[in-house]
């Protein structure tokens, strides 16, 4: 009797051993993935800061651009 039971248990521990295992290779998998994924929006993060900086840049200048041309146009055109 207590042998049928110690070999039960043993088959349970190698069962839940087994299921362990392939919890903790699921778990890895996902584990990479979101790695992956935290590196991709950390990489559109910076892009769409470098665009931010050039379109700021770019209505910076068009500003500056409206500015000079109203102080220093003349009001006859040249030919």
């Amino acid at each position: 009797m207590i042998l049928s039971l110690d070999k039960k248990i043993d088959v349970q521990f190698v069962e839940l051993k087994s299921e362990i295992k392939s919890v903790e290779d699921k778990l890895g998998g996902e584990i990479k993935r979101v790695e992956e994924k935290v590196s991709g929006i950390d990489k559109r993060i910076s892009n769409e800061e470098f665009i931010s900086r050039g379109a700021l840049t770019a209505v910076f200048i068009s500003v500056a651009a409206g500015v000079i041309k109203y102080l220093f146009s003349s009001p006859v055109p040249i030919m």
